[in-house]
């Protein structure tokens, strides 16, 4: 072994020297390379190794900090002790650190330490075994390498944003739910819903004097009735190979759909969600389990490959639903200019379902063009509000989203206030 040639090597130059120059003193100097030897050789690596590592809890959503805390024991030996968390990529290392290193003396080695760190992206993650490196303290004998404790599994939710508390403006809904999708025998609830013009047969209580005043026309407010309204998300999975793994419209989307999802089931709302791309359907229903139907589905979603046509047999394939429940669709995808007569006539087929004159649908063009170079990001920012005013002549209210410069909460926010 190289180290135990080198105190070998050391201890007969002290010999050489002290015969050479004639010093006995320099020559005894030899017993202490020999004597470091002679510990060494009877001392081993570290071992008896045991790790606990304990998290507050398993379940996060995207960027939520989680402290996991270990604690180290080595029972035998002499040396360096080097331990390591292996962290998936998706993961950043908030504070402290995964990579930790003690010094191991003759007594038995207890450590603890913690580490800070925060998912980037959600799914489902496995932080494997810690490996342990244990070093001889003179390295005259091999180290040893081991895992040890247990693997680790977390599952990362999509981030929730919950809409800012605003009055809502006297004006009439822009997006309104069917009224087929509510209970007919339903009540008068205190949500106020819209500013609508007088009818036979509405309660007096119900007149809205100050807006009759200003339009010189009897109005009324109208509240929701208690009932169960239907919203049906249609979410493209097709890549679009965007931005990088964790900023990308499917990302964004997901968060999106997640954050509305709650926002309508805790307000009773039955809500059903179709995937583009994979053809998976979770038919409307109201309720917690739903709510944890909907964020499973969306936390184990996958990209798949662009095919032609898919919301237009999404449209097809949803018909039974649709008719059934007469639901307001909210469709989230990146459109692309190429895909535009899709989505024309899978609006077209939606037509013949509804009787109301507003489609009751609503479109989020999902965009982080603006990741890319300016000149190119600008030129697709053009393209983008092309679709959108297309849209609009097709009778269907679109928001353009570049989550890069506006965030969840605020988006949100502004669809609240457009769907009543």
């Amino acid at each position: 072994m190289a180290a135990a040639r080198s105190f070998i090597s050391t201890a007969l130059w002290f010999i050489a020297a002290g015969i050479i120059f004639s010093m006995p003193g320099l020559a005894y100097l030899a017993v202490i390379p020999m004597t470091v030897l002679a510990v060494g050789l009877l001392a081993d690596p570290p071992e008896g190794i045991s790790v606990e590592r304990e998290l507050v809890k398993t379940n996060l959503r995207v960027g939520e900090e989680l402290r996991v805390s270990v604690r180290l024991k080595v029972r035998r030996g002499l040396g360096f002790v080097v331990i390591r968390d292996t962290l998936p990529e998706e993961f950043a290392l908030v504070d402290g650190s995964n990579v930790r290193a003690f010094f191991k003396g003759p007594r038995e080695l207890v450590v603890e330490y913690e580490y800070v760190i925060k998912p980037a992206k959600r799914g489902r993650y496995r932080i494997g075994r810690s490996e342990v490196m244990g070093y001889h303290v003179f390295g005259l004998k091999p180290s040893r390498w081991g895992v040890f404790g247990e693997e680790t599994y977390l599952s990362v939710l999509p981030r929730v944003s919950l809409p800012k508390r605003t009055r809502t403006p006297v004006t009439k809904s822009q997006i309104p739910i069917p009224v087929t999708s509510v209970s007919i025998r339903g009540v008068a609830s205190t949500d106020f819903r819209e500013i609508r013009e007088y009818r036979a047969g509405d309660p007096v209580r119900f007149i809205n004097w100050k807006a009759s005043a200003r339009k010189g026309e009897v109005l009324v407010n109208e509240f929701e009735k208690e009932g169960k309204k239907t919203v049906l998300f249609i979410i493209d999975a097709t890549g679009s190979k965007v931005g990088s793994s964790v900023e990308n419209p499917l990302e964004y989307s997901i968060q999106l759909v997640s954050s509305l999802a709650y926002y309508f089931t805790k307000r009773n709302y039955n809500v059903g969600l179709y995937v583009v791309g994979h053809g998976k359907l979770i038919l409307p229903a109201t309720g917690s389990k739903q709510l944890y139907i909907l964020v499973k589905t969306l936390l184990e979603l996958e990209e798949v490959e662009v095919e032609k046509g898919d919301f237009v047999r999404a449209v097809e394939g949803l018909k039974h639903v649709l008719i059934r429940y007469t639901p307001l669709v909210i469709y989230v995808s990146n459109l692309l200019p190429e895909r535009l007569a899709e989505v024309r006539e899978g609006i077209r087929r939606l037509r013949p379902i509804y009787r109301d004159k507003r489609l009751p649908m609503l479109v989020f063009d999902v965009s982080t063009y603006s990741l890319l170079e300016r000149e190119v990001s600008s030129l697709i920012l053009l393209e983008k509000w092309a679709l959108r005013h297309d849209l609009l002549r097709a009778g269907v209210y679109s928001i353009l989203w570049d989550p890069t410069r506006e965030d969840v909460t605020s988006v949100v926010t502004k669809t609240v206030r457009l769907i009543r």
